[in-house]
């Protein structure tokens, strides 16, 4: 990542000296005081004033409206509480006790932890087939049967669910809502990490089934209860919810914050539902970076919490994974575990370092930017690094030239198999495009990022201490890669695969498109069509044109979409000018079909010259090219009103 010169100054160089100068403004944002002990250490006071300065500078950058950001130590908390509004209209400003965030798929966490008390008191075991569990779903076999573990790390196979985040799915019960959006299982099972929220919600199902009684029940009983966390709602039907008020969420315009609809997750609140308040989630980490205790309070044995911070699959040591549901991820020369979250126009994170002793949790009313979310818990940790040992992590030795060849070897373009892989909805694909990975100097280069630097056989890390890893075939080739956090991996895009290929189709069937109507002119002066097949082949090419000009129309119009909220993007889904899209490419699919079927007659019943055969024919191919593209993007064949 690139940080600007303010926040340089304002949180790297002089933390302490800087946050002092701006400690006045950022007062008047702050609606709690710290929730540390009653007489803070030097330590403590040095880094709120840090982290003080780095947000005073998040802020100025990114105009967020407010933020919920708690800091915590094994022992205590350092401080918990809130920066700007949670009501800009209002003037009503974020506290760290009161005011509550959508944490999204942080809620997953809580899943997750629930499951292993599970396991933990002989109710569940991690490796069982979990048809064994349901009573009121039955998935469908596969080559093994699918378990605990696979679901826990993202690798039940599943593709991407979209459909879970309608109103109209989230309306159903929990039984209903799995069946309704059940998405189809495109990998081998554990065979690869592919992000499922319906997966995630399937263990929130499974708990249900196991216990006899709703996920909120237990998550109340077992879990928020006796870690006092009173502040922490599942949803606004839960009997604590009235106690505290949920900040307000907002797009932030050049005019300045606008409000935007909040969607409710119903059947998937397990999932993605929670809204907490910093103080509880200081609670939460504390929880998770003493090793499952929390002031006393253990919820489940060391042995059963020492096996959720394991990995069960780990293909590339060194390199980010999951473990049992958390991200666990190395950066630079220590390790954290935590989870994100985004929903609606809340982003949230929370990372805990064991090896530093230290936990952050941040999260803002806005979607705009995810800088603040992934910079804040580093740059406290970052802190701790330096002050441990010394600013020399930021140095990187020139890589040998041996490192050239392994960047070669992977240089590539890359799709992530976090997305739907069937149906309409897999064209949402063609948006992103693939991610392209070059190699130069021994280093491995994409887009903005840092350069990776080779630190292993398979393991390349940037100077931001991100890392990359490979994970093999059995011959050695490249299978995919894996960074981030673990739970989604990179696949080398295949010919078919690669969204530049169905651009590059469109571009060369609408060039030669265009050519047939430059040609009109000359051919209505001074070659007139002579036979029956040339006039109708000449009216098939010009029409040819007609659908990529509706696709263009339409087009014009997805900015549009991209302007709406979560919930308004999903309050009717899918969105109208995707299917119109896919309408006028069905249209362009006829279109190429007929004018291939024309070739053999514009060369044997037409009184064409060759030049103009040779284009006919090239294209008639394109265009036909371009048809089998579409249809293996599943984008068509598509009617209006009838779902494939």
């Amino acid at each position: 990542m690139r940080w600007g010169l303010a926040l340089i100054l304002a949180g790297l160089l002089h933390p302490v000296v800087i946050a002092q100068e701006i400690v006045i403004e950022a007062a008047t944002d702050t609606a709690t005081a710290s929730l540390a002990v009653d007489e803070p250490s030097r330590e403590d006071i040095a880094l709120e004033a840090y982290v003080d300065g780095v947000m005073a500078t998040y802020r100025q950058l990114h105009a967020a409206p407010g933020y919920s950001v708690a800091v915590v130590r094994p022992d205590r908390v350092v401080f918990a509480k809130g920066y700007g509004y949670a009501d800009v209209e209002n003037g009503v400003p974020v506290s760290g006790e009161t005011t509550r965030f959508y944490v999204a798929s942080i809620s997953k966490t809580f899943v997750w932890t629930a499951a292993m008390i599970l396991v933990d008191r002989g109710e569940l075991d991690l490796d069982r087939d979990v048809n064994d569990y349901l009573k009121r779903l039955e998935l469908p076999p596969g080559k093994r049967p699918l378990t605990l573990n696979d679901l826990m790390t993202h690798r039940a196979g599943f593709e991407e669910s979209l459909d879970l985040f309608t109103p109209e799915i989230a309306a159903m019960d929990i039984e209903e809502a799995m069946k309704a959006s059940q998405p189809v299982q495109s990998f081998a099972r554990g065979e690869r990490a592919a992000y499922s929220n319906w997966g995630s919600n399937l263990v929130a199902l499974i708990i249900e089934d196991v216990t006899g009684e709703t996920f909120e029940t237990f998550l109340y009983r077992d879990i928020l209860e006796p870690l006092g966390m009173t502040a922490t709602v599942l949803t606004e039907n839960s009997p604590n919810a009235g106690d505290t008020e949920i900040s307000k969420n907002y797009r932030v315009k050049k005019t300045g914050p606008e409000e935007v609809p909040q969607v409710d997750l119903g059947a998937f609140a397990p999932i993605g539902g929670i809204t907490t308040t910093a103080a509880d989630m200081a609670r939460w980490m504390r929880f998770h970076l003493n090793q499952g205790d929390l002031d006393g309070v253990r919820l489940m044995s060391d042995a059963s919490y020492a096996l959720m911070r394991s990995r069960h699959f780990d293909e590339v040591p060194g390199a980010p994974t999951r473990a049992h549901g958390f991200a666990d991820v190395p950066y630079r020369n220590t390790l954290f575990y935590g989870h994100t979250g985004s929903i609606n126009a809340f982003y949230s994170n929370f990372l805990v370092s064991p090896d530093l002793g230290v936990g952050v949790f941040i999260s803002q009313n806005t979607s705009d930017s995810f800088q603040p979310l992934s910079g804040l818990p580093e740059r406290v940790f970052d802190y701790f690094i330096a002050a441990r040992d010394g600013e020399g992590f930021y140095l990187r030795t020139t890589p040998p030239e041996s490192d050239q060849e392994a960047a070669e070897e992977i240089a590539g373009a890359y799709i992530s198999n976090r997305r739907v892989m069937n149906g309409l909805q897999k064209a949402l694909a063609l948006f992103d495009g693939a991610l392209e990975i070059g190699a130069k100097d021994g280093y491995l280069i994409s887009g903005s990022r840092a350069a990776y630097q080779r630190i292993g056989d398979d393991l390349w890390e940037n100077r931001d201490g991100a890392r990359l890893a490979v994970v093999r075939n059995e011959d050695g080739s490249i299978a995919r890669l894996m960074g981030g956090f673990g739970s989604t991996h990179l696949e080398p895009v295949t010919f078919w695969s690669n969204p530049k290929t169905v651009q590059t189709a469109l571009m060369v069937t609408i060039a030669l498109a265009i050519a047939s109507w430059l040609g009109l002119w000359r051919r209505l002066r001074q070659q007139r069509e002579s036979t029956n097949a040339g006039r109708w082949l000449s009216l098939l090419a010009l029409l040819g044109l007609a659908p990529f000009i509706w696709i263009g129309v339409l087009s014009g119009d997805v900015s549009s979409v991209q302007d709406l909220s979560f919930a308004e993007i999903f309050d009717d889904w899918p969105p109208a000018i995707l299917l119109w899209i896919a309408t006028a490419a069905t249209l362009a699919a006829l279109v190429g079909v007929l004018m291939v079927i024309g070739v053999p007659f514009a060369w044997k019943s037409t009184q064409w010259n060759l030049i103009r055969k040779l284009h006919y024919t090239a294209y008639a191919a394109s265009y036909g090219f371009l048809t089998i593209m579409l249809i293996s993007w599943d984008i068509v064949p598509h009617i209006p009103g009838i779902h494939w």
